[in-house]
């Protein structure tokens, strides 16, 4: 998976009166057959007005973030940590199909 994709994959931009928000996805329970999603903000609101160039930049930025994302040391790429299993290895690396209904 590119950077591109995990960034529209795991992350959103929510739109408010007051701003926007740069969210992360969550996931509790993620090898249940239901698994839970909720959003959470990264960093500090957006303007409103804020450039799509910054808005852009900020996504990419939150996949840094250590709170909602870590490295597989199988592949490199990142994900949520709840997707990364027994030895910091993600599941798609282990095989595992994890069903993600966003």
């Amino acid at each position: 998976m590119t950077e591109a994709q995990i960034v529209e994959k795991y992350t959103r931009v929510l739109k408010t009166s007051l701003g926007l928000w740069i969210q992360a996805m969550v996931i509790k329970n993620p090898q249940s057959n239901s698994p839970e999603i909720t959003w959470k903000g990264v960093g500090r609101m957006l303007p409103v007005r804020a450039l799509p160039e910054n808005v852009e930049i900020a996504r990419y930025a939150a996949l840094k973030d250590r709170r909602f994302f870590k490295q597989c040391t199988h592949c490199g790429e990142v994900r949520p940590p709840s997707l990364i299993l027994t030895g910091e290895v993600c599941a798609d690396c282990m095989g595992m199909d994890v069903r993600l209904a966003a």
